[in-house]
Formats: C-alpha cells, sequence, structure tokens
C-alpha cells in the first residue's frame, strides 16, 4: 500500500529523532518522545484546522502511536537483551478504536501483550512490559491494557462481549508477528465460528440499551457523539457484525446484498467521517475526552469548524442541523437492518451473508397485487411496484394505517430508493392526494403514519413545505426538539387525546371526539413551524402562507382553506392572549372572538394549543398556563355564542351580588360590605366570585381591627395564603394601605424565598386601602407550603413596610447564593415593548427576559421611582425566562403614558434594571 506524504514525514521525524535512542529504556530518555509528540501533535491539529477529514486525522494519530510504539517496544527489547535476559516472544496488539485505526486527541490507547509464558511471566517479559505501559502514561494518555497469553485471551473473549468487540478489531503492531496470527485465527475458530447468533442477539441488546440510557432520540439538544442513537457506536455496530459473517470491517460487504445501498452507504459514510471530525473538535476544544457536545459549546464549535449564520440561523444552529441529519441517516440504516434481525428472518439472497439466520417463512397474506403481509410488516409484492404504479407509495401508508401494520425493511428501502417518483406533477395528482386526505381524517391514528413517511423522506418530498423542517435547529428558550420532530411529537400528543382516560385531558378529549373535520386540524399542526425554515420573524405569518399553498395544491374547500390559514397564523394566539392580556377585561375577549369567528374554530385552535404546547417541553405547558387557557376559551365561547348581548351579560349586577354577599355574611358586615362595593372598582367584580369577595371582606376587616388596635405592627398586611393544588400554585392575598413602592416590596419579600412569582392583581379601592392578590409557586412549580417560607415572607414584607429604608439587596444576594436555579440554557435578547394601542385604558410593558432571584422586584422599583401604577399584570416564568405583561397607567393622573419622551425613559430605565439589577443596587 502507497505510504502518504504525512506518514513519510513522520516516519522521517522519528527516524531522525528516536533511532539514535539505541538500547537505552525508553522511560530513560522520556523527553525525546515527548518532544516527538508534540510535535506531531501541532502538525496534526493544523491538518485538523485547514480541513481534514473526520476519517484522515483519526487514522494519521493512529499511525503516530503505532509509530511511537513500534520504536518504543523495540527500544524495550534491545534494553533487556542488553541486560543479558533471553529473548522472549511478545506481541505488541493493538485493540477497539485504536485497532480499527481510529483516535481522536484524547482516546483512550488500548493494547494487548500477548505471549506464550503458561505460568507467571518472568521478569524479563514484565520489564518490557512496563516500559512500553510507562511511557504510555507518562505521555499523559489515559491507557487501556492487558497482558495475556492466547488461552487467556480467547477464555476472557468468550466470558465478555465488550471484551470480544475490543479484540475483534485487534491489529499487530510490533514483536512476534506469528503469534499475533496465531491469536488472530484461535480467536476466529474459538471466538466467532457457530457463535455468531449469541452475538449479534448480545450486540441488538446492546444497542436498544444504550439508546435508552442515551436519550432514545436522535434530536438531544446535547447529544452523545459516541454512544446516542445515530452516533459512532451505531455504525461501528454493523461493522462488527458484518465481521461475524464476512472477516471484514467494512460497509462494502452490506451493499448489494438487500441490506444496503450504494446511495445509503454514501450517506452513512459521509455521516461517520462527520462525526469523527466533529468529536475531534470536540476533543481540541475542550481539551480533554469527551462525547457530549453541550449546548454552551456548539457555538465555539461552529465557528472553529467555519460555519457562518446564514438564513437567520446562528452558526451553531447550523452545525447543530448537519449533525441531526448525518445521525438521523446512521440511525435510519442501522434501525433497518436491526430490524430484520429482532425479528430473526432473512431472504433468500440476504441469506449468504447471515447463513446463521432461519429463512422466512411462506406465510404470506396478499393484499391484491401490489403487496402482502407478513409478520405484522408490509411487502411490495415486486421490485419494480413504484416505478410503475407509483400512487402505490401513497397506499402503502394508507395500508399501514388501516391494518395496524410496519414497513418491512424492504418496502421502506424500496420507498427510499423511489422517491425521485414524487414529483410536482404526483404533489398534484388526484389519487395520492385524495388517499393522503384520508390518512389525515383518522383521529387518534395519524401520528404513527407520519412518521414512518418521514422516516423514509417521502413525508418532505410530497409536502416539501413540511420538509424544509428536516434537522431545523430551534435553539429558543422553550424548544426541546428540532422543528420536524416538534411537529411530529405536537401530532403524537393529539393522537393520544382519542384513548386518554387522564383527568387532566379529558375535557380535551371531549372537544377531539366532537370535532367534525380533523383534516385540517391535523394539517394545521403538520405546517404550523414551516415558516421557520425561512427564517421569518414572526414565523405564523410564513407558515399561514405555505398553509396557502398546501390548501390549493390538496384541493382544500374554500371552508376548510380558511380554516386551516386562520389556525396556522393565530397558533400562538390563544397561549400568548391568555398568558399576557387581562382575560377579565371583555375587551380581551371580544377581540380574540373576533380573530376566530366561529366555536369550530375556537375547538381546533384549543386542541393544537395544547398540543403545541404538551408538544414543545413540560415547561411550556403549566397548571397554571392551562388554567389561564381554559379560563379565556370559556369567555369566548359566551362571545361566541351570543355577541350582541356579551357586553351586557358582562356588566356587574352589583346589586344582586351584594346580595348574595350579604346573605353569606353576617349582619354586622352590612357597612363593610357597602364601602366595599361602592369603592372597589368594575374589573375586581368580574374576576371574582362570592366566596372570593367574602373571603376578601374578613380580610379587610382582620387589617383594620389590626391598625384600630395599634398593636406592635400597626403596618403589617393582612395576609391570607391558599394552596391550589390542582393548579401547582399558591394563592396569596394581602390587604394593607395604599403607598409607594407597595409591589416591590412585595416581590422582594417573595424573592428572598424564593417564589416565582405567576401573576399579580391590585385592587386598589378608594379608602385608600389596597387589595394585592399574587399567584406563586416554588421553583419546582409546586405550590409553596413550606410553614418556614410563608412566615418569612410575612416577616420580610413586615420589615419593610415598617422601615422605608429597608434594604433587600443583601436578602436576595444571600437567596440567589443558596438558590440552585439555573438561567436559561439558550441565551436570548431582553426585550421590552410599550404599547398604547391594544388597551383602551392601559399601557402595555411587555418585557421578555432572562429570569433571576429579585428581577421583578428590580423592574416594580423602576416603575416605582418613575411614577407609574400597575393595576394589573401577567407574569411567566418558563424554563429560566421571564415573560411579563403589565398594564400601567401614569401616577400622576391615571391615565395611559403617552409622551413618547417619557415612553422612551421608561424603556431606558427599565432594561438599566434588568440587565445590571439596578432596582436592586440602587438602594
Amino acid at each position: 500500500m502507497r505510504t502518504s506524504r504525512h506518514l513519510e514525514q513522520v516516519l522521517a521525524h522519528a527516524e531522525n529523532r528516536l533511532a539514535a535512542t539505541g538500547s537505552r529504556r525508553p522511560t530513560e530518555v522520556l523527553p525525546l518522545y515527548k518532544k516527538f509528540l508534540k510535535v506531531e501533535e501541532h502538525r496534526l491539529r493544523l491538518k485538523h484546522q485547514a480541513g481534514g477529514s473526520g476519517r484522515e486525522i483519526c487514522a494519521r494519530r493512529s499511525e503516530l502511536i503505532d509509530i511511537l510504539l513500534q520504536y518504543v517496544f523495540c527500544a524495550a527489547a534491545a534494553a533487556a537483551r542488553e541486560n543479558g535476559g533471553a529473548e522472549v516472544p511478545l506481541a505488541l496488539v493493538a485493540l477497539g478504536g485504536y485497532g480499527r485505526g481510529e483516535l481522536n486527541p484524547f482516546s483512550d490507547i488500548d493494547v494487548m501483550l500477548l505471549h506464550r509464558q503458561r505460568d507467571e511471566i518472568s521478569p524479563n517479559l514484565e520489564e518490557m512490559v512496563n516500559q512500553v505501559l510507562y511511557l504510555l502514561w507518562d505521555s499523559g494518555f489515559k491507557v487501556g491494557h492487558a497482558t495475556r497469553s492466547i488461552k487467556e485471551a480467547i477464555a476472557q473473549a468468550n466470558r465478555d462481549m465488550r471484551t470480544k468487540t475490543a479484540m475483534l478489531e485487534s491489529r499487530f503492531l510490533a514483536g512476534d508477528r506469528e503469534l499475533a496470527q496465531e491469536f488472530r485465527d484461535q480467536f476466529r475458530s474459538k471466538c466467532v465460528d457457530g457463535r455468531e447468533r449469541e452475538y449479534v442477539e448480545m450486540r441488538m441488546q446492546d444497542q436498544l440499551a444504550r439508546h435508552k440510557k442515551f436519550g432514545d432520540s436522535v434530536y438531544l439538544q446535547e447529544p452523545n457523539l459516541k454512544n446516542g442513537c445515530g452516533g459512532l457506536r451505531d455504525y461501528q455496530n454493523l461493522l462488527w457484525i458484518n465481521y461475524f459473517k464476512e472477516g471484514s470491517l467494512s460497509m462494502n460487504q452490506l451493499v448489494g446484498k438487500d441490506w444496503l445501498s450504494e446511495s445509503d452507504q454514501r450517506r452513512i459514510e459521509r455521516a461517520y467521517d462527520f462525526l469523527l471530525r466533529l468529536r475531534t473538535d470536540l476533543h481540541y476544544a475542550t481539551g480533554r475526552a469527551t462525547d457530549i457536545l453541550h449546548i454552551n459549546l456548539q457555538e465555539q464549535i461552529a465557528k472553529r469548524l467555519h460555519y457562518f449564520p446564514r438564513n437567520g440561523q446562528l452558526r451553531s444552529e447550523t452545525l447543530m442541523r448537519d449533525y441531526y441529519g448525518h445521525a438521523r441517516n446512521i440511525l435510519r440504516v442501522t434501525e433497518r437492518i436491526t430490524e430484520q434481525f429482532v425479528r430473526g428472518y432473512v431472504t433468500s439472497k440476504t441469506r449468504a451473508l447471515f447463513s446463521f439466520l432461519p429463512l422466512i417463512g411462506s406465510d404470506k397474506t396478499p393484499i391484491g397485487d401490489s403487496f402482502f403481509v407478513q409478520n405484522k410488516q408490509l411487502y411490495p409484492a415486486r421490485r419494480d411496484l413504484f416505478r410503475t404504479e407509483p400512487e402505490q407509495m401513497m397506499r402503502a401508508f394508507q395500508l399501514a394505517q388501516e391494518r395496524r401494520l410496519d414497513l418491512s425493511p424492504e418496502l421502506a428501502d424500496l420507498v427510499s430508493r423511489s422517491l425521485g417518483l414524487v414529483t410536482r406533477t404526483y404533489q398534484y395528482a388526484r389519487g395520492p392526494r385524495e388517499i393522503f386526505k384520508a390518512i389525515l381524517s383518522q383521529k387518534g391514528r395519524v401520528g404513527r403514519i407520519l412518521r414512518m413517511m418521514h422516516r423514509v423522506d417521502f413525508l418532505g418530498r410530497y409536502i416539501p413545505e413540511f420538509g424544509q423542517l428536516t434537522c431545523l435547529v430551534q435553539h429558543e428558550f422553550l424548544h426541546r426538539y428540532t422543528a420536524d420532530e416538534h411537529t411530529l411529537v405536537c401530532i403524537d400528543k393529539l393522537d393520544a387525546l382519542a384513548e386518554t382516560n387522564d383527568p387532566k385531558v379529558i375535557a380535551y378529549r371531549k372537544i377531539f371526539e366532537e370535532l367534525e373535520d380533523p383534516l385540517v386540524l391535523y394539517l394545521a399542526l403538520l405546517l404550523h413551524d414551516s415558516g421557520k425554515a425561512v427564517g421569518a420573524r414572526p414565523h405564523s405569518e410564513a407558515s399561514a402562507l405555505f398553509a396557502q399553498r398546501v390548501a390549493t395544491r390538496l384541493q382544500l374547500s374554500s371552508e376548510q382553506r380558511k380554516s386551516l390559514i386562520l389556525l396556522v397564523d393565530h397558533h400562538l394566539t390563544l397561549s400568548k392572549t391568555a398568558q399576557q392580556r387581562n382575560v377579565d377585561d371583555p375587551a380581551t375577549v371580544t377581540e380574540f372572538g373576533r380573530i376566530v369567528k366561529h366555536q369550530r374554530n375556537l375547538n381546533k385552535l384549543m386542541l393544537l394549543t395544547l398540543a403545541d404546547g404538551q408538544g414543545t417541553s413540560p415547561e411550556a405547558w403549566s397548571d397554571w398556563k392551562e388554567s389561564l387557557v381554559w379560563e379565556l376559551f370559556h369567555e369566548t365561547s359566551r362571545y361566541l355564542a351570543d355577541q350582541k348581548s356579551y357586553y351586557d351579560q358582562t356588566k356587574i349586577e352589583r346589586e344582586s351580588l351584594q346580595s348574595a354577599v350579604s346573605e353569606s355574611l353576617s349582619p354586622d358586615y352590612a357597612e363593610e360590605i357597602e364601602a366595599h362595593f361602592e369603592f372597589m372598582p368594575d374589573h375586581y367584580f368580574r374576576a371574582t366570585d362570592v366566596p372570593e369577595i367574602v373571603e376578601h371582606l374578613k380580610l379587610f376587616r382582620s387589617f383594620l381591627e389590626n391598625v384600630s388596635h395599634s398593636g406592635e405592627s400597626p403596618l403589617a398586611a393582612a395576609t391570607k395564603w391558599k394552596i391550589v393544588p390542582e393548579q401547582g400554585h399558591s394563592v396569596v392575598t394581602f390587604c394593607t394601605w395604599e403607598r409607594e413602592r407597595l409591589l416591590a416590596k412585595i416581590a422582594g419579600s417573595f424573592s428572598v424565598v424564593p417564589l416565582n412569582i405567576l401573576s399579580a392583581d391590585v385592587f386598589p379601592r378608594g379608602d385608600n386601602v389596597v387589595l394585592s392578590i399574587f399567584r406563586v409557586c416554588d421553583t419546582n412549580a409546586r405550590p409553596a407550603t413550606d410553614p418556614r417560607d410563608l412566615q418569612l415572607v410575612e416577616e420580610t414584607l413586615r420589615q419593610a413596610l415598617e422601615d422605608e429604608s429597608f434594604d433587600f439587596l443583601p436578602l436576595i444576594e444571600k437567596a440567589r447564593r443558596q438558590s440552585r436555579r439555573l438561567g436559561p440554557a439558550i441565551e436570548f435578547p431582553t426585550r421590552i415593548a410599550i404599547d398604547n394601542k391594544t388597551h383602551p385604558s392601559y399601557t402595555l410593558i411587555e418585557i421578555q427576559a432572562p429570569d433571576r432571584l429579585g428581577l421583578l422586584y428590580d423592574v416594580l422599583s423602576s416603575l416605582d421611582r418613575e411614577n407609574v401604577l400597575i393595576p394589573l399584570s401577567r407574569i411567566n416564568t418558563q424554563a429560566g425566562a421571564a415573560i411579563d405583561t403589565l398594564y400601567v397607567v401614569d401616577g400622576a393622573n391615571h391615565a395611559k403614558i403617552s409622551d413618547s419622551q417619557r415612553v422612551r425613559v421608561i424603556q431606558q430605565h427599565l432594561r438599566t434594571a434588568i440587565l445590571s439589577g439596578g432596582g436592586a443596587k440602587s438602594r
């Protein structure tokens, strides 16, 4: 074999530097070896930085270690002879990845020293072994090693699958070549022949267990390059299985024998090379052996590998899209071949490769002339089926849905090879179109089939608007999946409603059961994020344009098309409105009702919102957010049922409400009830029911009695805690005098525990008393129940109300040190929008920022200093992000803040407070 120029340079360097060491022990001239390694390691790093392929750099590193060990072994043998020791047969053999000729920068060096001695090894041999190992250790390598006779090696290989796997890649390095060859021969006859089935089964079990351990998905945000789904180990698994028949560690044997097409081979070879290159750079970037591509390293590594931002994507997102695409290719091929092994069958062609597996029987159930069913799998009746009848491609998926079948590996392979037939003409053809619409009309049975289509790339070819989402990375603080996987997870969530008995989602199931046209809803889910592929901001508008194109191609009716576009365009509107707007305000409900137009659209949007929230991440769909969405859903349903009388219905019947409250309390509350109904604002009565008003009146009395008795704490707020476990939060109600910085002090008191604030509603009464209602949870999204936490909030607030100079900063800093709360994994910009158009009475301040302890305290303190009042708020904390909407008015005139200069100053001061903790630090 022709020696590469690089190898010639390394050999020449070694000859120049290492050959002169003579018979001196390697450990005596360690600096020479270290200097040689340092120069060659630098040369390899430069070659990698210049764009060297993954395989090439790994192979060159393996060659470098080969040369090093050959010189070390020869020097150790010469030193042993110089000391008068008898020459003993000893072979140095590379194992595992090193034996395969693949070493990343900090990979382990696995070697075995073979000898013929039957009893204890001689001191002479032991000294040679130590010289080799000590030099590797002293040079900084992590070494896996064993010193064995052939008999011991064979016995260990048959006891442990991992040892057997490492040994099947053994490669002679130095010493007694005949001894190494004898080991190879015996390994073949005693460890491979007759043990094929056992080994293949163990490798398949290992792969399943490994996938489960490392996330069971290609699309992890922080993938394991070696052991994850579609990682290096999956590719190597195929090599090892192939060795057990052909004795070859090459994919070439799998090509052309019904296992691997030439195009599939090219794909997975490219993928494997990509993963090796990525792993090499990960080792260089971290300075150690590691396999997990952590999210905080991805941008750095993308830059090192010369990625650039494009189409609105970060360079790290482009890198990860390439990673997911390559890992997906490896996983698809390995899953298809492994599936055949799992079922224990082979065809007559593949029998030549795996003769130890039984031949498929003849229990076939034909389906017309095109397919047959065998072992619950769908097979093509002939290899030219799709070439002569392309429509049968779509029909295959419909059969799989109707009869609950899987595609056989042969059929999956045939579809993959026939994707060129899915042309523009095919996309517009009536036959495939009607079948596809029928597939999407089967409630609860759509997700599995769309995944099946996507696995063989058929779905993206037929609906290219979805295809452009394939492996598209979403480095957003809520999204856990790539865009295509997120879409399919959403559809799985919708499917699950068809048969769920979970009491938390049974109400959604009832809506789903009543749905007359599931096609539009499934199609809306399939396309709701399609605009992300073109980098659109916001993506929903671009997604709606793509949906319009698909609706035309699928020839949806006018009503279906309008509904589809509305659902896609407004797929975020229901959750955003519920979380960021005042749902008790009739104006909010009316505005949203005019968007959805009728109850059928509202029902579909409700189901889409659930699926999208659950399919994003667990943090994106909490009990509290769900309760807000349901509140808006019910109010909008009332509006849609009778739009003309809706406003009349929402007018507060104070007299009847006051009468109901009076009946619930003793007569001595009469004056307090009258004052309460005279001074409390309208939106308070829209937001509360009779039992809540009764509780508030009792709280007001408790506060006023405390004031009149002038005890030790006349300024202390009266406080009521109520646990709402079904919604995952606690409601805390404070009654106290209206005063400056009240909201900020309450927020600061929660921060010192710390507790998350979900919402804050402030109802000032005309007699200078204010009612503040906070919904809070702990940092694990559970209700606040610990009595010590409740007492700390109340005591801190009492001190802050009594002492105008009370400093929250030391307490918040202490809580920050003690808290394990992590910031968001994804960095995102702080955004502050001030809106005077949305609401007729309030200015809306919308804030998105990385969450931290004391953030709300800083925000509210900043607004206090600007004399801005906050009657209403929607506070959200999602996966380390604060997303808050504050309804504010000018403290001077209780009107909107309309002066543009003042708006700019408020915005600037808020940004300072958020980014630097200005509110806390200024005190």
